[in-house]
């Protein structure tokens, strides 16, 4: 099974391209992760809750990400925000089982999920861009 250095190698290479774009954290137990993940679009940032629980099953089951602010707004969601990875990352996360952990969740699953869906709801009016305020920055 993976540890959870995976995951810290892959923020340590995005912190140093200047590429990071996820913040995560775990409970003491290790299987609740929360946090915020980010797009950028068109030189605005756009932020998200990120949660997932790591499956009874892992590593053969991959993590399901939600981003619970979004439930709703795309058919290419599950209740809960959970995002829709069925159909390319579930068959590749299979066919690396054990060897898949959770940065490739965010790399394999999230990211390009990110690149494909928040564009087309920032065109469509569906979310629109929050300016932080100078006390939450």
């Amino acid at each position: 099974m993976q540890s959870g250095s995976d995951i810290l190698v892959y923020v340590q290479n995005n912190k140093e391209a200047d590429n990071d774009w996820f913040r995560l954290e775990s409970d003491k137990t290790g299987t609740r992760w929360f946090g915020k993940c980010w797009y950028v679009h068109n030189l605005l940032k756009y932020e998200f809750d990120l949660e997932f629980d790591i499956p009874i099953t892992y590593p053969t089951t991959a993590p399901e990400l939600a981003l619970p602010g979004l439930d709703g707004k795309t058919a290419k969601m599950y209740r809960g925000g959970k995002i829709c990875l069925t159909d390319h990352f579930k068959p590749l996360w299979a066919r690396n089982v054990p060897r898949f952990g959770i940065a490739h969740a965010m790399a394999l699953g999230l990211g390009p999920w990110l690149a494909v869906e928040i564009p087309e709801l920032i065109e469509k009016g569906v979310i629109t861009y929050q300016e932080k305020s100078e006390e939450a920055k």
